[in-house]
């Protein structure tokens, strides 16, 4: 069983927190309690001890009470972890490590806390660097305006750790656009439709169309007016549509 030292990433899966080790060469080690939690794994020891050597080791990280050994499985334990459970969180969880986990980390080649954060007390620099890594996987979701996610996560970080960012936030070009903030149902009642209608009439209009699960998609016509966000809600994860208040016009004139 491998030793790993180095940084330690915080993600969130589902509203559960998956911390990530990199060691020295780069490469990410999971916190196998965080992902047999995910997975809904009831015995973590019993599935661990079916890996090979190679594919788990322990993770050894600062924490407020002290250095911490964690048990760990690298990629290739992951996948076997994932392979092993029947349950449906672990396609979306693969899913998830796949697309937003391993890019983040791979684009730099490690995780590594900004310069700038370097220098904050230490509780406050995991705040801020948890939320630069979602604001970072926010801008890079379809439909969403890169200016306006670097000004949200500016605001989350000053409404989390206390700094001022207000300077640097109104620096952003971003925060003079009509920022994207409603739904169906409050821009139903901008036009005075129920939301189901409005849904029909953004479609009808050319601005959302309905991919082959049934869910909303911005059209190339609708993406100056809305924005497509990530959310979860009792273990669906998926997309919700939210517009500008700019777009009733714009309905009414198509209408």
């Amino acid at each position: 069983m491998n030793s790993i030292e180095s940084s330690l990433a915080p993600f969130q899966f589902e509203g559960r927190q998956v911390r990530v080790i990199t060691d020295e060469q780069g490469e990410p080690w999971f916190v196998a309690a965080d992902v047999c939690a995910c997975l809904a794994i009831r015995n973590p020891s019993d599935t661990l001890n079916r890996l090979d050597d190679d594919e788990k080791g322990l993770g050894l990280t600062e924490t407020p009470g002290g250095e911490q050994s964690m048990s760990t499985v690298n990629e290739a334990g992951l996948y076997n972890l994932v392979l092993g459970s029947r349950k449906p969180e672990a396609r979306r969880f693969k899913r998830w490590v796949t697309h937003e986990v391993l890019p983040a980390i791979r684009r730099t080649g490690r995780y590594a806390i900004p310069d700038a954060a370097a220098a904050l007390p230490s509780a406050q620099r995991d705040r801020v660097s948890a939320l630069l890594l979602i604001g970072d996987a926010v801008a890079r979701v379809p439909g969403v305006k890169c200016g306006i996610a670097m000004a949200a996560t500016l605001t989350c970080i000053q409404e989390n750790t206390g700094l001022a960012t207000e300077s640097l936030r109104r620096a952003l070009p971003a925060t003079e656009e009509p920022i994207c903030s409603l739904n169906a149902t409050g821009l139903g009642q901008l036009l005075g439709m129920k939301a189901k209608d409005t849904n029909q009439h953004l479609a009808a209009c050319g601005l959302q169309i309905r991919n082959q699960r049934g869910e909303w998609e911005l059209t190339d016509a609708g993406r100056p007016w809305g924005e497509a966000l990530p959310y979860c809600r009792q273990g669906h994860s998926g997309y919700q549509i939210l517009w500008n208040s700019a777009v009733v016009d714009v309905v009414r004139e198509l209408g």
